[in-house]
């Protein structure tokens, strides 16, 4: 999504108890992660569980990023037209997802990242077994920075899951998904930065906000052009964070 910042500034609000449960943070994507436990995972160290969510990190990284020569999403972005590029089922996954919100949103999302001629959704194929893409047309690129940060907080949620934890909540650029609770009678609570609003999230519920910022305004990428959005923000619940963080930047495209 050419020039659109999509940063969703939020503050996990616990309680004091908050500082008791396990919690792991650091730098990703450029930006920070913090994941929070409800509680210990059994049979797994701390230790483990950190190096278990830097290892989901470095994958997306090989994966999505377009600051990697080497990435599948820069390797893509160098192809020609008609080359089928072996990806990640990772990169595969996050275009599917963002297909269906370009499509729901009448193309108000789209991942490629020049306007005009060579921008839409339906320039970039689809093949998920074995895992791969291919552009129509040359110089299509995929800008992942409006659904990336999402899809790394489900990843790392679902790794969680598969290591025994029923109650986490994740965050990664301000994107954040909950799974449980933080204890069996409480459910997590985030405060929005911007509005200062708090929302108690169900589980498994992810919310994002695309905001735009002086120098930062969305681009329409059906028309190629700059968008004054009517507010500075949208903010969009989700039941997965991929899909909230692109919506959320569709919504503000779309000036609602």
């Amino acid at each position: 999504m050419k020039s659109i910042v999509a940063i969703l500034y939020v503050v996990i609000s616990l309680s004091a108890v908050a500082g008791e449960l396990p919690t792991f943070a650091g730098p990703a994507m450029g930006t920070t992660y913090r994941v929070t436990l409800g509680g210990d995972i059994p049979g797994r160290s701390q230790g483990e569980v950190h190096r278990e969510i830097e290892a989901v990190l470095a994958r997306l990284d090989r994966a999505l990023s377009t600051w990697r020569s080497d990435s599948d999403a820069s390797r893509f972005n160098r192809a020609e037209a008609g080359e089928w590029v072996t990806v990640s089922p990772d990169l595969v996954a996050v275009v599917v997802v963002a297909r269906r919100v370009h499509d729901d949103t009448r193309g108000a999302f789209d991942l490629t990242a020049t306007a005009g001629a060579v921008a839409g959704m339906h320039l970039v194929e689809i093949q998920e077994q074995p895992p791969a893409l291919r552009k129509t047309r040359d110089h299509v690129a995929l800008d992942l920075s409006g659904i990336g940060p999402g899809y790394a907080v489900d990843a790392i949620g679902e790794r969680l899951v598969s290591l025994g934890s029923t109650d986490h909540l994740v965050e990664l650029g301000g994107e954040v998904r909950a799974w449980g609770g933080r204890t069996v009678r409480e459910p997590w609570r985030v405060a929005l930065r911007d509005t200062f609003a708090v929302v108690d999230l169900a589980p498994g519920e992810a919310v994002a906000t695309s905001t735009a910022r002086p120098g930062r305004s969305p681009i329409d990428p059906r028309t190629g052009r700059v968008v004054t959005p009517q507010s500075p923000s949208a903010t969009v619940r989700a039941k997965t964070c991929a899909e909230a963080d692109a919506r959320a930047v569709a919504r503000l495209v779309r000036g609602e």
